[in-house]
């Protein structure tokens, strides 16, 4: 059974508490991030970064958890955006001290790193979301295969 286009990028039909734990997953990465930068958990090896490894690291886990929840292509690019964005934040509010707010904040909402940053999301979640999803419909095809192929004891 082929899934519609909507539960691909919404997910099946689900509980608001469903879309509530989507939300705050989403603000947990981007929270997460943005401290893991901060206190160096996570570092920036020079030159001009374009994709925070870290982030994407941290994004692509969690696509694939999207992915294997079946909660739709959205939410696993929005959670990979976040991660993004984390990544942004600190390097705005914490890494560039001598620009005042306005610039700070003209950095950070950028319309060109922003796409960037979104097609990224796009690619990246959507590989991320595959490799789950078919992780799950795998395991599940490998468990009905198991349990068709034992022997009766009767």
């Amino acid at each position: 059974m082929v899934p519609g286009l909507r539960t691909v990028l919404v997910g099946r039909p689900r509980s608001r508490f469903q879309w509530t734990f989507d939300v705050l997953i989403a603000f947990f990465v981007l929270i997460g991030t943005f401290g893991a930068y901060a206190l160096d958990v996570f570092q920036v090896s020079g030159g001009v970064i374009v994709l925070p490894g870290a982030a994407t690291l941290v994004g692509f886990v969690v696509a694939v958890g999207v992915g294997a929840r079946r909660s739709g292509l959205l939410v696993a690019w929005i959670s990979l955006f976040a991660a993004y964005i984390g990544f942004q934040a600190e390097w705005t509010f914490l890494g560039l001290s001598s620009h005042s707010l306005g610039g700070k904040l003209a950095f950070l909402f950028d319309p060109v790193g922003l796409a960037v940053l979104g097609v990224a999301s796009l690619i990246i979640g959507t590989v991320g979301f595959a490799v789950g999803y078919l992780g799950r419909l795998g395991v599940k095809r490998l468990g009905i295969q198991t349990v068709s192929q034992q022997p009766d004891n009767d």
